[in-house]
């Protein structure tokens, strides 16, 4: 976490320096808001539903057409319980019965859960119309270091089990976008696909995302 903060720092020292003497374009900060779907690995994609997608970003520009992001975002997911004790019950119920003659639906089984993800940003954004166009149309890479958190808990007959996980991640995020204007302040669209190097399989999902520019 260290070396990302330093890097972060050096690397907005330098874009400040250089807007310092070039004012090439107005920085702008936007504010947005959205949802995101998961996309893998199986488990996150058949278990969670979309998330709550939410955030921020700072933009200046090399260029007139170059533009680097500094942003945060948080994104939330909820657990879906409902098809997790259903595959729970297809999968096991044969083996339980075999083995120990329980009958898995005489059991009030429930499950719950969230996952969420905290992210610190740095990327570039290439648009892809001229800097004088009322509409702007542009693409985007992000470096991202992403603090992942959550909990599920299953409950057999009221008795609760809690399994909680914590870690740091880097990820990758790229997409495209639209900015549109609207009176005093641009309306922005934005879709995205997120990576996040978990240890086991890479955790994915795509977020769409609407907002504003300051």
């Amino acid at each position: 976490m260290r070396r990302w903060l330093m890097f972060v720092m050096i690397f907005l020292l330098v874009i400040m320096s250089t807007q310092a003497f070039a004012q090439i374009r107005r920085s702008q900060l936007e504010l947005f808001a959205g949802g995101a779907i998961p996309l893998g690995p199986e488990v996150f994609k058949d278990y969670y539903k979309t998330g709550f997608s939410l955030h921020g970003q700072y933009v200046l520009f090399l260029s007139p057409n170059i533009g680097v992001t500094l942003g945060g975002a948080y994104e939330l997911f909820t657990f879906d319980g409902d098809t997790y004790v259903d595959d729970f019950i297809d999968e096991w119920e044969d083996y339980y019965w075999y083995n120990y003659g329980m009958d898995l639906d005489d059991y009030d089984i429930k499950a719950d859960g969230n996952f969420n993800v905290i992210e610190l940003g740095v990327g570039l954004r290439p648009y892809l119309t001229p800097a004088t166009a009322s509409s702007q149309i542009f693409i985007f890479g992000m470096g991202t270091y992403n603090m992942l958190s959550g909990e599920t808990t299953v409950s057999v007959d009221n008795e609760e089990s809690t399994v909680k996980a914590d870690e740091n991640k880097m990820g990758l995020a790229a997409g495209a976008g639209l900015e549109l204007p609207a009176g005093n302040n641009n309306i922005i669209f934005q879709g995205l696909m997120r990576f996040i190097f978990t240890e086991d399989e890479t955790t994915s999902f795509i977020g769409i995302t609407a907002g504003i520019v300051f």
